[in-house]
This record gives C-alpha cells, sequence and structure tokens, in this order.
C-alpha cells in the first residue's frame, strides 16, 4: 500500500514486518494475500478494501497489474495471492525495490510479482502493456501525480482499468499537513484522472475504512508498539507517520475513496 517516509529505512522495517508476521502466523496463517498481515501499509486502513477495489476488472492468472509507487509490495503481493493474476511493482528507491523484493521471495511469490525501480513519471514499459493498473494510497507521495497518471494512461491497454484508493481530505478544510505527502480532495483526484485521458470515472467514498480483521488490528498495534520501544531514529519516524496518518483518518481531516476509471 502507501511508501514509507523518506527518512525509514525500508529494509530494516521490511525485515522487522516479515520477523513479526511469521511469528504471529506460526500457530495460526494468515489470510489468503496477506503473508504479513498487510502490516506493510502506512495509514494502516482496512485490508477488506482491496477486496472492494477489485470489483471492477477481471482477474485471472494472464492478466497483468501494474501497481505503482508501493514501495514495500503488499497489493501486489495481495493481488498475485489472492486473484492468481501476475504484477509489476514499481518504487523509485533502490532501497524500497529491495526491500520489497525480499518480503515477495519470503512470501514465494517471486513467479507472480516482479519488482521494478522507476519514478512513476517515466515509466520504462511500452505502450499498452497492462491490462490494469493499480495506485493504492500512494499519489499523495509523488513529485507529480499528473504526469503520472498520463504516464499510466500510456501503458494501460486500450479497455483496460485503473483502479486508485487515495487519502483525501474534504472539500470545505485545507489539507493536513505531513512532511512528504501532498493531499487533494476526492473531486481534484476525479478531474486528474479525466485530464490524464480515462473514462467512466467513478468514485466510491469509504464510509468506514477501519480494519475489520481483529488479528490484523491486534497485529499492527503489537508492531507499533515495538518499533516505539526501539532506539533507531529512522523506525521512529515511521511510527510517528503512521500514527499521523491514523489519527488524520480517525478524526475525519483525512477519507479514503475510491475511483475507478478505463482507459479508452
Amino acid at each position: 500500500m502507501a511508501a514509507i517516509s523518506n527518512a525509514v529505512s525500508e529494509g530494516r522495517l521490511a525485515a522487522i514486518i516479515g520477523d513479526f508476521a511469521r511469528r504471529l502466523t506460526a500457530g495460526v496463517p494468515a489470510t489468503r494475500g496477506l503473508p504479513y498481515l498487510g502490516l506493510e501499509s502506512a495509514s494502516g486502513s482496512g485490508t477488506h478494501l482491496l477486496d472492494e477495489l477489485s470489483a471492477r476488472g477481471i482477474f485471472r492468472k494472464y492478466e497483468l497489474v501494474l501497481d505503482v509507487g508501493d514501495d514495500l509490495g503488499a497489493t501486489g503481493r495481495w493481488l498475485a495471492a489472492r486473484l492468481g493474476c501476475t504484477a509489476v511493482v514499481t518504487a523509485a528507491g533502490a532501497e524500497g525495490i529491495a526491500a520489497g523484493r525480499a518480503l515477495t521471495r519470503r512470501s514465494r511469490l517471486s513467479s507472480q510479482v516482479r519488482h521494478v525501480q522507476t519514478e512513476a513519471v517515466a515509466l520504462p514499459f511500452k505502450y499498452a502493456s497492462f491490462t490494469h493498473a493499480w495506485i493504492v494510497e500512494t499519489l499523495p507521495r509523488l513529485q507529480d501525480a499528473r504526469t503520472a497518471l498520463a504516464e499510466l494512461r500510456r501503458v494501460v491497454r486500450p479497455g483496460g482499468y485503473l483502479a486508485v484508493q487515495d487519502l483525501v481530505h474534504r472539500p470545505d478544510a485545507a489539507a493536513p499537513e505531513l512532511p512528504g505527502w501532498r493531499f487533494t480532495t476526492g473531486v481534484a483526484r476525479q478531474e486528474s484522472l479525466r485530464s490524464a485521458g480515462f473514462v467512466d470515472v467513478v468514485a466510491r467514498d469509504v464510509d468506514d475504512a477501519s480494519e475489520r480483521s481483529a488479528m490484523v488490528a491486534a497485529a499492527r498495534t503489537e508492531l507499533h508498539a515495538q518499533l516505539a520501544a526501539g532506539t533507531e531514529p529512522a523506525l521512529a519516524a515511521a511510527v510517528a507517520e503512521r500514527g499521523a496518518l491514523a489519527a488524520m483518518l480517525a478524526d475525519g481531516r483525512l477519507h479514503v475513496v475510491q475511483l475507478f476509471a478505463r482507459r479508452p
């Protein structure tokens, strides 16, 4: 799901998440598609939302999905394990790519999930390479979201689907401030998709984005307590970022919107 703060050692965080999830699932297997219990997510929005995001489109093993800006590769692994398709995960940083690749290898999904280091505004893929594109809570982290969306239109085949899950603020309120994040409104995101050339744009406001799985919620609380008790500054920054996002979702400064569109 969303990218980790630039201040964070993604490799270190990925290793902690991997070991933590393995311990928790030693006796009770993790839900299919969530080998790391969704702990990679910065915001902690409900893991069930991915099922709702996959409502549009057809996902079979010969479908190829581009998952943009997903440093640790959580969404790509979910797509492969849950729906059976193949995913290409992109991230800008070498450390994020290495960390995501390690988690994918550890979950035995390397044959279905490929990690590619690239900026979202200059994707190294041919025209119409993908049947679907997903962007899950990463648009606010991109330097130039509009250009990235135009690139997605180029690499998605005609008739292919774009699915976006975003953290947005209310139109009547100022955008919350968080280093490295640029929040906007759901209406602005819809317009961005249309401006990039996508059609049939549909938005769905998520009334309750909180995690429904008691196991996942408890694991997240325990992980963050463990991280907060540590002494590594980078991990402390990750806890602060995650806590800020959770607080913004809880008090209504941010909410989750899902957007669906088609490449004409």
